[in-house]
């Protein structure tokens, strides 16, 4: 299952004058999309090893920070920054705040730094966003219900999903 979804978001990127990322992330939200997809996931063996998932483009280590907070009134904030590698950018402003290294998210052309497939929807381009995996996550019961709410964080690349889903 973490294959497929770590391949679907392989096509994501800056949505901004790329139709193909709106259709991709609409075609997982779909539910005729999940349906599909439902049924090539198999209990008693493990997805083809031509769907390649990218690898994380950086060693593991303190990258992020993570501020998860539930007050008494029940409201939950989760925040998850990053900087990329210790140090982020190696910028900091006049008011003594670290500049994070976003640059890293891109997909470069010639040298993309996980050794994965650069991804055009991701590529290094002017005014654009890059793809990110932090994934500040809240978990809570459904309307009415009693019940242990969940705030949690996870960076680390694309290994960020399969942290959560574990939780």
């Amino acid at each position: 299952t973490l294959k497929i979804a770590l391949s679907l978001a392989s096509n994501l990127g800056d949505p901004s004058g790329d139709t193909s990322v709106t259709q991709a992330a609409e075609g997982m939200v779909s539910k005729s999309e999940a349906d599909s997809l439902r049924q090539l996931i198999n209990d008693s063996q493990s997805f083809p090893s031509e769907l390649r998932v990218p690898q994380p483009a950086l060693p593991s280590g303190a990258a992020a920070s993570q501020v998860l907070v539930m007050g008494p009134d029940d409201f939950i904030v989760a925040v998850v920054s990053s900087l990329n590698r210790p140090f982020g950018s190696g910028i900091v402003t006049p008011s003594g705040i670290l500049l994070n290294s976003q640059m890293l998210d891109f997909s470069w052309q010639n040298k993309t730094m996980n050794h994965s497939i650069p991804r055009p929807q991701n590529l290094l381009r002017p005014g654009r966003r890059p793809r990110s995996f932090l994934l500040p996550t809240i978990a809570r019961p459904s309307q009415g219900m009693c019940g242990t709410y969940l705030c949690l964080g996870a960076n680390n690349g694309d290994r960020a999903l399969s942290s959560i889903v574990q939780v």
